[in-house]
């Protein structure tokens, strides 16, 4: 598990973190504070993969990593009590295990060592053992993320803030996650002073909770649904389209 490290002298961070209608002199004072006792802590991605969909969200990672990128799994989802209905959660859950010859063609085809005989999972256990095997692809633990475009200074990259608990944000998120965050190297944050994720591309893989905005987001698999005339084949579709889609979003 590694934690974010929190540094003195950040005052370029103190400016980009700074809310968006501070003005001139508090900015001036926050920045100040760098050379004080302020704090602030990052980690640097190219990219973050938010979604409750662990085959498609680890697929899209591997993909991505062997572009050599480093990228942060996000496991996330629509909170318990934003549900637009009361089964939604489990319909959810249905739809991200469905598991056919299908599916496991499509993994086959693009993972060394699975065919399209073997189960879920399988499947599941190759995914994990890959993205544990690759130095750019790291987990969050224990917490989730909300963006925060158009309410601070920002900058060209998307910056996530670890969302407080005061939110009482609890999604219902895969259980399989947990076989995930047994092998994959974690991200924490401390909890204290300013810490945040800074990121060029955010990718989504399944509807996300009220803390991200969507519009910033490249949808992949079961999450293009949200999008004007997407149009999805199944759930092979889905898996297919972690190996192809983000080649667009480059």
């Amino acid at each position: 598990m590694n934690s974010i490290i929190l540094k003195k002298y950040q005052f370029r961070d103190a400016y980009r973190t700074a809310p968006a209608g501070m003005g001139p002199i508090a900015l001036m004072m926050r920045i100040l504070g760098t050379f004080g006792e302020s704090l602030y802590g990052k980690e640097v991605f190219d990219a973050v993969v938010v979604g409750d969909d662990p085959i498609v969200s680890m697929a899209l990672a591997i993909v991505l990593a062997s572009d050599g990128k480093r990228v942060l799994l996000s496991p996330d989802s629509v909170g318990t009590g934003d549900w637009p209905h009361k089964e939604w959660g489990y319909q959810l859950a249905q739809t991200t295990n469905s598991f056919d010859d299908s599916v496991a063609g499509v993994l086959a085809d693009h993972i060394e060592g699975l065919s399209g005989q073997d189960g879920y999972m399988k499947a599941l256990s190759a995914l994990i053992k890959r993205c544990a095997s690759s130095e750019r692809i790291w987990l969050l633990n224990g917490i989730c993320l909300q963006s925060s475009a158009g309410f601070i200074k920002g900058c060209n990259d998307l910056i996530f803030f670890p969302l407080s608990r005061e939110h009482q944000h609890i999604p219902m998120t895969n259980p399989l996650w947990r076989m995930a965050r047994e092998q994959i190297c974690h991200l924490r944050f401390n909890n204290d002073e300013i810490e945040f994720v800074q990121a060029r591309t955010l990718y989504i893989t399944t509807p996300t909770s009220r803390f991200i905005d969507s519009t910033l987001g490249v949808k992949v698999g079961l999450a293009r649904e949200a999008e004007s005339g997407a149009v999805r084949l199944g759930r092979a579709d889905d898996v297919l389209s972690a190996f192809t889609h983000h080649a667009g979003s480059q």
